[in-house]
């Protein structure tokens, strides 16, 4: 049997992890896996015994964007957007990156994070990279724009990040701020906030 392209694991700590499941294309995200994406995100908001979600990407990358041989396999070459979801919106090209969840995430990014793979991570309320992360807004090379929220929650994140001289530093800045406490790989340093560490006890979103 095929493994689930999307891995939803909660805990007996209250700390679930939810994991894009492709590497081989890098985590890329086809339609299927962005609904199975929107799934296991509400499937965490309706578990009331998990309390911070840990996302992250399986393999070496986070996410490199949607799945690009998906779509020039299409008869259109057009994503299918507008399914509405459960959770305060509608589910865009990647899955969950519009949703308004009341529990706190965090992306856990090692490898790549662009084009949809970017927006996907500024779904959480915190990013914990490794020194192996990149994010780029790379499909703006071929004239594709962000069309998941990215563009607004860029801003957001930058001004979020305080002084930092680009966006990208911005993000980055996140990581260097939590080095003294994230000691280890993104993953095993995320669960670490998760359960307050450096964040002055207890974990909420309101103290984010």
């Amino acid at each position: 049997m095929a493994a689930s392209t999307v891995l939803y694991e909660p805990s007996n700590e209250g700390i679930a992890t939810i994991t894009i499941n492709r590497p081989a294309v890098r985590n890329a995200v086809n339609h299927a896996t962005s609904l199975k994406l929107a799934e296991a995100f509400q499937d965490f908001e309706n578990d009331a015994s998990q309390r911070v979600c840990i996302f992250t990407g399986a393999g070496t990358n986070f996410c490199a964007g949607y799945d690009l041989h998906e779509v020039a396999g299409s008869s259109t070459g057009e994503v299918a957007v507008g399914r509405v979801d459960r959770v305060n919106g509608a589910l865009g090209p990647m899955g969950p990156s519009r949703m308004q969840l009341s529990k706190p995430v965090i992306a856990a990014i090692s490898g790549h994070a662009v084009a949809g793979g970017l927006e996907l991570s500024l779904l959480a309320d915190l990013r914990v990279a490794d020194t192996t992360a990149v994010f780029g807004v790379f499909c703006r090379r071929f004239g594709v724009p962000l069309i998941d929220g990215g563009t607004a929650d860029l801003v957001s994140a930058h001004y979020s990040a305080h002084d930092a001289s680009s966006l990208e530093d911005a993000l980055r800045f996140e990581f260097e701020r939590g080095a003294l406490v994230v000691a280890e790989e993104s993953v095993q340093g995320a669960k670490r906030f998760g359960k307050g560490a450096g964040r002055g006890g207890k974990f909420e979103k309101g103290k984010l």
